[in-house]
């Protein structure tokens, strides 16, 4: 089976260990770190992703500055406009092994509840890793929304679970529980 990326939200995303695995595994990813994640030193002398995100320039949406505009499309086929836009910290940047994508609905205020800081190993397109790479490079709307869809992701795998019967517990011999999970998935799938 194909696969573009791994998504994950913070909680995997701030482990160095586990990107390290889906590297060595070879698998890319794109995932969320948190915004108070530090690089260079600890506590509250920090570089965090919400200050390299300050650091972009930003004078409107005329004149985006490090911004792009992307267009995300949600589950209901609505659509909107984000920003998105490399940034740097510490040894992450826009041509690093990880790249730090910042990702927001408003690049002057960076709202906590609609502001992405994603990691990602995927090449810039026309950067120096592009070539060398084992991924195909990916611009900035195809990161957020690579990210976007794990939302999706996580709900149906949610609603699979409860129907699954994984949050309850039920005694069900090897063979019933792999067909139990087909039809639920096939239900569902349809």
């Amino acid at each position: 089976m194909p696969l573009r990326a791994v998504a994950a939200d913070c909680a995997y995303g701030d482990q160095d260990a586990f990107r390290g695995e889906l590297a060595a595994a070879g698998l890319p990813f794109v995932m969320a770190l948190k915004p108070r994640r530090g690089a260079w030193s600890y506590g509250e002398g920090a570089y965090t992703p919400v200050d390299a995100a300050r650091d972009l320039a930003w004078h409107g949406p005329d004149r985006p500055g490090d911004w792009t505009a992307v267009t995300r499309t949600f589950r209901d086929r609505h659509t909107a406009t984000w920003w998105a836009a490399d940034a740097q910290l510490g040894w992450w940047g826009p041509d690093g092994t990880t790249r730090l994508v910042v990702a927001t609905t408003d690049p002057a205020t960076l709202p906590a509840q609609s502001t992405w800081y994603l990691a990602t190993d995927l090449p810039r397109p026309g950067g120096p890793r592009e070539a060398d790479s084992p991924y195909p490079a990916a611009d900035l709307a195809e990161i957020v929304r690579i990210y976007g869809i794990r939302h999706w992701i996580e709900q149906s795998y949610k609603q699979v679970k409860d129907e699954l019967g994984w949050a309850d517990f039920q005694v069900r011999s090897d063979t019933a529980i792999p067909r139990h999970q087909t039809l639920v998935t096939c239900a569902f799938s349809s």
